[in-house]
This record gives structure tokens, sequence and C-alpha cells, in this order.
């Protein structure tokens, strides 16, 4: 009854899977589609715009700026009375009376203006525009950096279905050993051979394994919807590696830390911004000069062009103290400066001990791989004898089934060191990656 219950389940769980689309996966087409797609790094080039656009800013402090005004004014104070007249070109010998000077009447003025603001020499801006254009450098090799980590994310799990699929298929080939050696105690009961207590105990045996499989499936659904989300795809693909799971081979050279990686050129491209910086804030003592000009209507009547006059000159100016705002300004810079040189030796440090750890666990996983195979190779070769002992009524049913839960835990323990083997060579490369 048990059996047949397990049965109806595997059954269901296996039209479960068909319910979702399995597609043979390339790991340069997964790498393709995630450089295309990615959420992450559409987020990196949204960043990399708005830096540019801070950049382009920056031009409006060589750009002249060119405003233009209308503006009504009525009036009877006697100053601006008698400059309005002035200014629109009407004033006669009358207009000097004392009279009319001490009280005038109300006198409006409609003025249509038109300025102009030239920044000529402003130092501190030349500073401003180098530190965006690192700062523009630095989001870009964050990008790059994020492509290459990506990347490795996609190797990884590729490097795991790889695993899960070779897993799978041994523990098929358990499955299948298993129901014969269910079929051979049947039929050994049937003749008096063996008890029905044999028969349960190979069942149970069976659902074990089956239960496995179970989770084999499971985690390949797992790491499809992880590869989905990577490549930026929204369907229920499972996905197949093209290529079987065998152990990478690794240069002599990829085993020097590489301190030109995308990541330490972007924290490096900060640390020249925040120079720029510290640049800008000293050049704001220096002075400044700009030009300036306008030209302008005036007229008595609103919406008239009467009088016209302009102007036009040169500002030289120069912050000589600013109560040290611009030294505790630079205290400050020149503060985060260090503890950004600081971080990158940090980080410099963390990863080559993280290369170091990676080299030895390659070691450590290639010494795996040559045990695992033999252990593997015993375990098989011991379960056929036994197997062949156990058709002839000479062993019992429970050291068969020992032997056969070995034989399938060392096929996968081998399968893991070569996968173990691979991570480490894919964390070394990526370790020790040279940027062109």
């Amino acid at each position: 009854m048990y059996s047949k219950i397990l049965k109806l389940f595997l059954l269901s769980y296996g039209l479960l899977g068909l319910a979702f689309a399995q597609e043979a996966l390339q790991l340069e087409e997964a790498i393709a589609q995630m450089k295309q797609n990615n959420t992450q790094l559409k987020l990196a080039d949204s960043e990399i715009s708005l830096s540019q656009a801070e950049l382009s800013g920056t031009n409006a402090a060589f750009l002249p700026k060119i405003a233009a005004s209308y503006t009504g004014y009525i009036t009877n104070d006697p100053l601006n009375a008698f400059g309005f007249k002035l200014q629109q070109g009407i004033v006669s010998q009358m207009d000097f009376d004392p009279q009319l000077l001490n009280n005038p009447d109300a006198t409006a003025d409609f003025h249509t203006n038109l300025s102009v603001q030239m920044p000529i020499l402003n130092f501190d801006v030349f500073s401003a525009k180098k530190a965006l254009k690192e700062k523009i450098k630095a989001t870009e090799y964050k990008k790059l950096f994020a492509t290459e980590m990506l990347a490795v994310e996609i190797e990884k799990a590729y490097i795991n279905l790889q695993f899960l699929y070779e897993a799978k298929t041994a523990v098929k080939q358990g499955i299948a050993a298993y129901a014969e050696v269910l079929r051979n105690t049947k039929n050994m009961e049937k003749q008096g051979y063996a008890k029905y207590a044999d028969v349960l105990m190979v069942q149970v045996g069976l659902s074990e394994v089956q239960h496995k499989e179970i989770d084999i499936d499971n985690n390949i659904a797992n790491l499809s919807d992880y590869l989905n989300w990577l490549m930026g795809r929204t369907n229920k693909t499972l996905y197949k590696p093209t290529v079987s799971l065998v152990q990478n081979q690794l240069s002599s050279q990829e085993r020097s830390f590489a301190e030109n990686r995308y990541d330490l050129l972007a924290m490096k491209s900060g640390l020249n911004a925040q120079q720029e910086m510290i640049n800008m804030n000293k050049k704001r003592l220096l002075p400044r000069l700009n030009g300036f000009g306008s030209f302008g209507f005036h007229d008595k009547k609103m919406f008239g062009f009467g009088n016209n006059g302009y102007m036009a000159g040169l500002s030289l100016s120069w912050d000589i103290f600013n109560g040290n705002e611009t030294l505790n300004k630079d205290r400050q810079l020149k503060i985060s400066q260090e503890s950004m040189q600081t971080e990158i030796r940090l980080h410099v440090e963390k990863n080559q001990l993280e290369l170091e750890k990676a080299n030895r666990d390659l070691i450590a996983n290639n010494a795996k791989i040559q045990l695992a195979k033999s252990a593997k190779e015993q375990a098989s070769e011991s379960l056929q004898i036994l197997e062949n002992r156990y058709a002839q009524g000479l062993e019992k049913t429970s050291d068969v089934l020992v032997s056969q839960a070995t034989a399938i835990s060392k096929q996968v323990n081998f399968l893991e060191a070569v996968k173990d083997f691979n991570l480490s060579a894919l964390q070394i490369r990526f370790l020790t990656q040279q940027t062109n």
C-alpha cells in the first residue's frame, strides 16, 4: 500500500514538472542574456547617465546666462520720478522747477530689459569638472565589475546544475538497482529464501533514494529560477546544461592577485575624484572674474519702446577670508580621502585572503577528487560482488542495501568533489582576472 501511494505521488510530481518547459542552456548564452537584460546592470546604466548629466551641468559655469524681463512702475517719489524721466529721455527745462522736483505728479515707467552674465575665469569649476569625470569613470568601472560578478554567479549556478543533473543520473541508476534487488528479493521470498521483512527493507531503501531524486528536482527548479532572474527573464523555464560536469583546468598564471580589477579601478577613480574635490575647495580662495551687461528700453506707455540704453562691465571678486570655512572643509575632505585609501587597502587585503583560501581549497578538492574516485570504484566493485553472492543466496539483504547506499553515496561524493574543485577554480579566475 505504501509503495502504491509513493508511486502515485511521484507520478503527480513528474506531471507537475512537465508544466514547466525544460530548455538546454549554454553558459555563453546565459551570460549574454544577463548582459542584455539584467535589472542590476540597467540600474548601473541609470547611475552612469545621472553622472553624465551632472557633468553636462558644469558647462553652465562656462556659458553665458541670458535673461529678459518686462517691468512696470508708477511712483510720486521725487528721486524715482525724475529718474524715470531721465531714463525715458523726456526731461525738459520745466522739470527742474523746485515745486515739480519736490512734489512730482505720479510718473509711470515701463522697462524692457535684456541682461547677460558671462563667467570668464572661475578656477574651482575646472576641478569640479575633473571630479565629475572621475566619478563617471568610477561608475562605469562599477558596472563592469557588476557584470563580472553576475557572470560568476551564472557560472556558479551552471556548475551546480551540472552537478545536480549528474547526481540525478547516479540516483536514477541507484533506483534501478534497488528495483532489481526488490524484484530478486520478492522472488526469493516466494521460494522461501527470504522473509517478508527483507522485502519491506528493500522498499524502504528504494523510497529513500526516490526522496533524494525529489530533492534534486527541487534544487534544479530553484537554480533555474535564479538563472531566470540573473538573465532578466520572467518565465518558469527549467534549464539543463549542454555540457556535462568535468574537472576544469586552471593555468599556473592564474594564481596571483590582480590589482587592476574593475572594483579596484572604481575605488581608485573615486579617490581621484576626492583629490579633485580638495583642489576645488582650495581654488575657491582664488579671485573670480565675470562679465555682465544689459540693454533696455524705458517708456511711459505700456508696451512702448522709447529711449534705450546699455551697460557692460567686469567684476573681479575675491573671498580673502570666509571664517575658516574653506580650511575646515579642506580638513574634512582630506580625512575622507585617507579613509578611502584605508578602505582600498582593506579591500585588497580581504581579496588576497580569499585568493589564498581559494588556492588551498583547490588543492584540497583536487585531493578529494582522487580519493573519491578510488572510493567510488571500490564501492562499485564491492556492490557487484555482493549482488552476485546475494543472487546465489550467500549474502543478507541488509548487506546488499548498505552496499547499494554506499555506492550511490560515493558516486555523489565524487561528483561533489569535482563541483567544489570547479567552484574553487572559478573563484581563483575571478580574483586574478586582469582588465584590458
